[in-house]
């Protein structure tokens, strides 16, 4: 004697979903399988914008292989307002060729977090 399985029943195929506010709207164009990858997707875009990041990419000339991701760095001899701000390194890429091993790194840092010194005109 065979049970039948009780049917499964699909999710939504076609909808919108929004994370964030009405007001500023930003489309995603893939079309995902189910409504909570769709969701997921929506508000890891929408907390990518809010956060708001100044960026700064580097080379390193000699690779460095205990660098990872997600950790504090400081910088030195660029701009004064980049060398005070703390950074965050957010994708790091090891390269290991002809030229030996080399490490290059992406930064970011919030921009409520930078300070700028306006110079009055009186």
């Amino acid at each position: 004697v065979r049970q039948k399985k009780a049917p499964k029943v699909p999710e939504a195929r076609e909808g919108e979903y929004m994370a964030g506010e009405a007001d500023n709207v930003f489309a995603l164009t893939t079309v995902y399988a189910t409504k909570a990858q769709a969701m997921r997707a929506a508000q890891a875009k929408w907390d990518k914008l809010q956060r708001g990041v100044a960026e700064f990419s580097i080379s390193l000339a000699t690779g460095r292989a205990d660098i990872y991701t997600e950790t504090p760095v400081k910088v030195s001899g660029f701009k004064r307002v980049i060398d005070e701000q703390d950074w965050t390194i957010t994708k790091v890429t090891h390269f290991l060729n002809n030229s030996g091993f080399t490490t290059s790194l992406e930064l970011e840092v919030r921009l409520s977090d930078v300070e700028y010194e306006t110079e009055d005109d009186e």
